[in-house]
């Protein structure tokens, strides 16, 4: 059950939340926080005067009449499902706002900074670690936290480590709309095939890589599969010990003797076969290795679960919580949110819907679909599906961490990546590759300073 891992998560969330708010912004960024945040406080003041405009439809907080918004965000089909059932059910409660939903499938970064640019962005949008560094501190993103106090809704509500990435100077600039880990996903067939038995619960390095070489050895499966991927890497990378920076992000740490530790242990099962990547089985990335009966196990989310369901109902497949390292179970915490855009001309009625879909009930939904994991602390036991279960248990391990680096956060990530790649490909040693790597992520977080 969740709930016993309870105290461990929110004790990790603390000081991942102190963590982040070491990571103070230059002047002008505190400036432009400053005065967006004056603006959403006359905003907020003005909600019920008579010099707004507002209807009292029975919706949760005051929204300006005949209100339509724009909402935006990337994934697929499945997602795009649950977010318009999610509009489906904040229209019940706030009948009054029209919601034009214009989902981004593909290259939503690039576009949506480019509309923002343009002045024709969404009134509410996906906002990831690059957003919030572009947005955040030139005053795009409107603060939240007044809105809020008229939703009657606090911060304390949410898990609090997957607030770090969307706060500045103790401003709410976006709530989060869910999270995701990783756990071992795997085909029960490969193991039968290789006469060898399921993954359990106590597994180690030591276990993946020995029933990694039998499924190999059988000809039919690759082993395990995964990609040169940082967010893969990184149950390797923590469950040894080691991170990627400091925990006050200013210093990098992937040249240290746990990375390079982890990070030879991947690439040398990946030298001897008994680890592939997708594409190396024809596959467009490992969920799809493993609906297709090409490898037998990877470190996927719990995005498998409908993925699997609509994709390949008919493939029998599971999964487990992730192995143990040698320091011990370590997985890693991946979040994004919902942002409003400053310039939106109905900011009640945008933050009500952003408030709405990472609110409590909404997140509630959410979770019974299987798509991701509810943002908020007393509704971590909802998982109701057993592989989901299983996946989820890693965002509880005492070794897991938030995705988030600071504001270079994707420019770490991708060194991690590049590294890995430069190991696959035999262009490098591990030393030689994560010494470079080191050396670029140290930049990146003088960067942000």
């Amino acid at each position: 059950m969740l709930s016993k891992h309870r105290i461990i998560i929110l004790l990790l969330a603390v000081l991942l939340v102190a963590c982040s708010s070491s990571e103070e912004s230059s002047t002008s960024e505190t400036a432009a926080q400053e005065t967006a945040s004056e603006e959403t406080t006359a905003a907020a003041g003005a909600v019920g005067s008579s010099e707004t405009a507002v209807e009292d439809d029975g919706c949760f907080m005051p929204v300006e009449e005949n209100a339509t918004i724009v909402f935006s965000g990337w994934g697929d089909e499945t997602e795009q499902q649950v977010y318009r059932d999610s509009i489906t059910r904040f229209n019940e409660v706030c009948p009054a706002v029209t919601v034009d939903y214009q989902p981004i499938p593909a290259d939503f970064q690039t576009k949506l900074k480019a509309s923002m640019a343009g002045g024709a962005a969404p009134d509410v949008f996906y906002v990831d670690d690059q957003l919030m560094t572009a947005f955040g501190p030139t005053g795009q993103l409107l603060p939240l936290d007044n809105f809020m106090a008229a939703a009657h809704v606090s911060r304390d509500d949410f898990i609090p480590a997957l607030l770090s990435i969307f706060t500045q100077n103790s401003v709410t600039y976006a709530l989060p709309k869910d999270w995701g880990t990783l756990g071992l996903v795997y085909l029960p067939e490969a193991f039968a095939a290789a006469g060898i038995k399921e993954p359990t619960a106590d597994w180690t390095w030591g276990d993946l890589k020995t029933a990694a070489e039998a499924i190999a050895a059988t000809g039919q499966y690759a082993g395990f599969c995964q990609n040169a991927d940082w967010a893969r890497f990184a149950p390797w990378a923590f469950g040894n010990g080691g991170a990627y920076t400091n925990d006050d992000l200013t210093t990098a740490t992937l040249n240290t003797p746990e990375i390079l530790e982890a990070a030879t242990y991947v690439t040398t099962m990946y030298a001897d076969g008994s680890l592939v990547t997708a594409a190396d089985v024809g596959a467009g990335w490992c969920g799809e290795a493993i609906g297709k009966g090409l490898a037998g196990m990877t470190y996927e989310g719990g995005w498998m679960i409908n993925y699997m369901r609509n994709e390949f109902p008919d493939v029998a497949w599971r999964a487990q919580e992730l192995p143990t390292g040698p320091t011990g179970k370590a997985g890693i915490i991946f979040t994004n949110g919902l942002g409003v855009n400053a310039s939106t001309a109905y900011p009640q009625a945008a933050a009500a819907f952003a408030i709405y879909v990472t609110g409590r009930e909404n997140q509630g939904d959410i979770v019974k679909t299987g798509f991701a994991y509810s943002t908020h602390p007393d509704q971590l036991d909802d998982v109701i599906d057993v592989n989901d279960a299983a996946i989820a248990k890693a965002g509880t391990f005492p070794l897991t961490r938030v995705a988030y680096w600071g504001p270079n956060t994707g420019k770490v990530n991708d060194a991690v990546s590049q590294a890995l790649e430069r190991v696959y490909l035999n262009d490098q040693t591990v030393e030689e590759a994560f010494d470079q790597a080191n050396e670029e992520v140290q930049g990146f977080l003088d960067e942000a300073q």
